[in-house]
C-alpha cells in the first residue's frame, strides 16, 4: 500500500495521511469524520494524532475523534492516537466526582472516594446505543475526563503504539474518569491484525477517577486465542491490551 500512494498522485493529508517525521502532533478535525480512503501511516517515533479543541476554561470543547480509513499503521511503541483529558473538565459530566468525598469521576467503572463517594457508573457496555465522554474528578483541581475515538478499519490494524483516552490526574482533587474507544474492523482482507495497546483509565489523585469503556467489533474471543471472523474464514490476530468489553459483530464482515 505504501508504495502504491507514494508512487500515485494522491496527496498526503487528503487521500492519505503519512507522517515519517518524528516529534511531530497531528490535529484533526474534532466531531466530524476524518477520511482517508487510502490508510493512516504514522512511521516516526513519538508521533501523537489527536484532535483541535479549545480547552480554555468555561468555554471547553469535548473531544469526539472519528476517523475512517482503509489501514491504520502505528509503527512505534512511542507513537499513539491520543484523546486524553478531552472529557468532562472537573465537577462535569454525568458521573462526576463527590465534592463531599473528594472523588474520582465514574463511567465505566465507579470513581474513588471518601466513604465511597466517588462518581457513578453510567452509560452502557456496547458503546451503540450511547457512547459517552469521561467525567471530572472533584474538590481542588480535578482530573478531566477522557474524549471519545472512534475509528472504522475497512482491512488492517497494525498498533505498535497505543490508541487510548486515558483520565486526567487530579491536584489535592479526584482524578478523572476514562473516555471511550469504539473500534469496527470491518475486515474486507484477510491481513494479520495487531490491535497493541488499547486504554482508557482513569486518572490518579486524591482518589482515582473510573476507567472507561472500549468495544471492538468484528473479531471473536475464546479463553486461550482471540480470532478475526470473516467470510467463514478465521485468521489469527495479535493481541496485547488493557480492555473492558469486546464484542462480536458478524455482520459487519463482508
Amino acid at each position: 500500500m505504501l508504495s502504491f500512494i507514494q508512487s500515485s498522485n494522491l496527496k498526503n493529508g487528503i487521500d492519505f495521511l503519512l507522517v515519517t517525521e518524528h516529534e511531530q502532533t497531528i490535529q484533526l478535525k474534532n466531531k466530524k469524520w476524518n477520511n482517508y480512503k487510502f490508510g493512516i501511516f504514522l512511521l516516526g517515533e513519538n508521533i501523537t494524532l489527536t484532535l483541535g479543541c479549545n480547552r480554555k476554561y468555561e468555554e471547553e470543547e469535548l473531544g469526539h475523534l472519528k476517523i475512517k480509513t482503509s489501514h491504520l499503521w502505528i509503527k512505534h511503541s512511542s507513537s499513539k492516537i491520543d484523546c486524553s483529558e478531552l472529557g468532562y473538565s472537573m465537577n462535569q459530566g454525568p458521573g462526576k466526582g463527590n465534592s463531599e468525598g473528594f472523588g474520582g469521576g465514574g463511567y465505566g467503572t465507579k470513581g474513588e472516594g471518601n466513604d465511597g463517594q466517588g462518581g457513578e457508573i453510567y452509560g452502557e457496555e456496547t458503546l451503540l446505543k450511547q457512547i459517552h465522554f469521561g467525567s471530572g474528578g472533584t474538590f481542588g483541581v480535578g482530573g478531566s475526563g477522557g474524549g471519545i475515538i472512534q475509528l472504522i478499519i475497512e482491512q488492517q490494524l497494525l498498533n505498535d503504539g497505543s490508541i487510548q483516552s486515558n483520565g486526567g490526574n487530579g491536584t489535592c482533587g479526584g482524578g478523572g474518569s476514562g473516555g471511550s474507544i469504539l473500534i469496527e474492523l470491518q475486515c474486507q482482507s484477510q491481513f494479520k491484525q495487531n490491535f497493541g495497546t488499547i486504554k482508557c483509565i482513569g486518572g490518579n489523585g486524591g482518589y482515582k477517577g473510573g476507567d472507561g469503556r472500549i468495544a471492538i467489533y468484528g473479531i471473536e474471543l475464546s479463553s486461550k486465542r482471540i480470532f478475526l471472523k470473516c467470510n467463514q474464514s478465521t485468521f489469527s490476530v495479535d493481541f496485547n491490551t488493557n480492555y473492558f468489553f469486546y464484542h462480536k459483530k458478524n455482520h459487519i464482515c463482508s
